[in-house]
């Protein structure tokens, strides 16, 4: 399938380039995302006149990229429930790194935030790459911090293997597993 760039996108094209692409890749993402136009003469007529226009708003969205990127933080720090080890119930991901990134002045989209080696599952300190635009792209640190889990209600009554009951929790007996297990 053949489309024409609507803008500069890495590893396909520049902008107004005629390029091929796999037919799913092109319906499914390119031409509704506004990134690519079916290739016909009358869309290689309208690109060329669109040219200079749309060279232009190019230069606008990597502006407004650059002044995201001066306005964006460099580093944050997220706070998340561990173990003693210091591995992560759950996990920080894009999501929460955009979360943490966006204020009053500028939102960051998790679509933004690449994570080389994916979510981050224990605590410490790793790199996030923020991609504005093309062109656009800087380091955020992200300092993951531990919390301890407030789990007092759960205190085991009895270090016995048999006995694995917990305060306010009794296993069913013998007697009752039976009775539910006949019906």
């Amino acid at each position: 399938m053949d489309v024409i760039l609507l803008e500069n996108i890495r590893n396909l094209g520049e902008l107004g380039d005629l390029v091929s692409v796999k037919p799913g890749f092109g319906r499914n993402y390119l031409i509704p995302q506004k990134k690519a136009m079916f290739a016909s003469e009358d869309a290689k007529e309208k690109v060329e006149q669109a040219r200079l226009n749309l060279a232009q708003q190019e230069v606008e969205r990597l502006e407004v990229a650059k002044a995201r990127a001066e306005l964006a933080t460099r580093a944050v720090s997220i706070t998340r429930l561990a173990n003693a080890e210091g591995h992560l119930f759950g996990s920080v991901a894009n999501v929460d790194i955009a979360e943490a990134m966006s204020n009053d002045e500028i939102t960051i989209e998790k679509a933004e935030v690449y994570l080389v080696d994916g979510a981050f599952k224990e605590v410490g300190q790793y790199s996030a790459q923020i991609i504005l635009h093309t062109e656009v792209r800087f380091d955020v640190t992200v300092d993951v911090v531990g919390e301890e889990s407030d789990v007092e209600g759960l205190e085991v009554i009895d270090e016995d293997a048999d006995a694995h009951h917990l305060k306010g929790f009794q296993l069913p007996s013998e007697a009752e597993v039976g009775e539910l297990s006949d019906d």
